[in-house]
Order: C-alpha cells, then structure tokens, then sequence
C-alpha cells in the first residue's frame, strides 16, 4: 500500500487486528484495505487525485468528531468511562486509526520506555522517569549501572533514541543524579551487588568512520560500527540470531544495508527501516581510546 493510502486509513496498513476482534469486522478491515489499494490504482490522475482528496477530508472529519465526542464524554462522565470505552476492541481500533484519545505527555513517555525498562534490569540497574515537563524528559539511573563508564552512553543512546521514536513531543533528556545512599545502622549481611561487565574491543582509532567491523568476544559474534565519534555494537547476524553475519553489508549514512536479503537497519537503535526487528544492543564505552562491550553481568563485594 502506497504512502498516501496509509495517511487515508492508517490502520489498515496492518489488517491483523487483537483476537477479540469480531471476525466480520476482521473482514471489513481487509475488504477496506484492499479498496484502498484499488483507489490507487485509478489510471485517470485527476479522478485518482480527486478520490484521495475526498478520503483526506472525511479523515479530518472523522477525527475531529472523534475527538470532540471524546471531550464530550470525559466532560459529562469522566475520564474513566473514556477509557472503559476505550477498551471495547472495536472501538479501540477505531480511535487509534486516528490517535486517539491522546495520552497525556507522562503515559506517553512511560509507553515509549517500556521496551528498554527490561534492558537497564538485565544488567543490574534501575530507569526510573521523574517528571515530564512540555518534552523535557527527567530521568533517574540507579543500581549496579550507577557510575559504570556506560552510563551516560546507555542513557544518551537506548533512553533518547526510544523517546525520539514514542514521544513526539520529546525535546531534552536529563538524567539526575542518584539520592545519596542512606547508611543501614543495622546490617544483616553483605549481599553481592550486579554491574555490567565490560570487554576490551580494540581501539577507537582502529575503527574507520562508516565502517562495519566483525568480532568475536567470548563466542559471541559482534558488529562493530562507528558514526563520528560514537561506537555501536550488536549481537551479530541478520535475521537476529542467525548465522548470516553483516559485516560484509554497507553502511549508507546511518543505515546498514544486510548483503544477504537488502534488510536495512538504523546504525544508531538497530531498529529495522524497512519491516519489522531489531538487532540486538550491546552497551559501548570508550574510555582512553579503548573501546569495551559489555557482555552480561558480574557480581562485585559492597565495599
């Protein structure tokens, strides 16, 4: 389906709706998307043009109507009727066909988060956002990655690339410093404390800008790049997990092109451009010019 058929019915660029959905309106979602790609089929340009522009003002209609019912029922009823309202498969489909209701700047924010919540608890710390103000994003880091030479790389790079795609309003990250650690008058023991383990990965100067570079750190294929002055590293292998290795790809901007199937992902978030995956990330640190990968977790003594 052509860009502007998807700005006409946003939704019916994916017709597999939740299971809960009815079947005879599973039907109509394809039967619609497929009429869709009919329109565009129009060989007279003038009536092909006039049939989209008729699409684009009945979507503005659609949409301000939407929204003004929801404003009307939030207003009379409260704002949980909206969202007990919303719930219904059937409906939800249709407000989110048009982005609606529109989630307060916090819920935005906490909905981009959620896939690199379980990132940051994997290697031993904890993400936590403090307040969201007109897209000024706070945030706090705590845990076994407080401190680690990562730290502002992981936030700079999972945190700010997952707002830019999830909150279109971001504008700034700030990431504040941990409240000062409170003495236990009482201790029961020393428990091991959980931090990053990192893995020396050659030189930064030995990097060439817009390159792909192969290692193989405990086992583990790796992909190596770097953008300017920033290194990224992922697991290796396209589609994710298998043995196809990238390396021999090219890199066009910030774009990887696979050599294999033409799969293209983003350097920066290893997000696929083109469909659906993600290469897996690996935190980087560079530190005197020595870039380290971190590969798991490692137990250290409290002092």
């Amino acid at each position: 389906m052509s860009d502007r058929s998807k700005k006409q019915l946003p939704m019916l660029q994916d017709t597999s709706p939740a299971p809960e959905h009815p079947d005879e309106f599973q039907h109509l979602l394809e039967w619609l998307g497929a009429g869709i790609e009919r329109m565009e089929e129009i060989e007279d340009e003038k009536t092909r043009e006039e049939v989209f522009a008729l699409l684009e003002g009945i979507d503005v209609l659609h949409r301000q109507g939407l929204g003004r019912i929801l404003e009307l029922v939030g207003s009379l009823a409260g704002q949980q009727t909206v969202e007990r309202v919303s719930r219904d498969p059937v409906v939800r489909t249709l407000l989110e066909m048009y982005d609606l209701p529109e989630a307060d700047e916090r819920t935005q924010v906490e909905r981009a988060l959620e896939p690199v919540y379980p990132y940051f608890q994997s290697h031993g710390g904890k993400l936590e956002v403090l307040g969201v103000e007109d897209g000024r994003v706070r945030v706090r880091l705590s845990g076994s990655c407080e401190g680690c030479p990562g730290t502002e790389t992981t936030l700079k790079r999972v945190v700010e690339e997952a707002l830019r795609e999830g909150f279109p309003g971001f504008r700034e990250l700030v990431a504040e410093e941990p409240p000062p650690a409170r003495e236990n008058i009482v201790q029961l023991g020393r428990r091991p404390l959980r931090r990053p383990r990192w893995v020396p990965a050659g030189r930064l100067e030995d990097l060439e800008p817009g390159t792909l570079q192969s290692w193989r750190l405990e086992e583990a294929p790796l992909l190596l790049s770097r953008l300017g002055d920033e290194v990224y590293a992922y697991r290796d292998g396209c589609p994710p997990g298998s043995a196809l290795t990238l390396h021999l790809g090219r890199v066009e901007g910030t774009t990887l092109v696979c050599p294999w199937h033409g799969c293209r992902y983003d350097l920066r978030t290893g997000k696929r451009e083109d469909g659906e995956g993600k290469l897996p990330v690996l935190p980087v640190a560079v530190r005197d010019g020595e870039v380290k990968v971190a590969l798991g977790t490692e137990e250290v003594e409290p002092e």
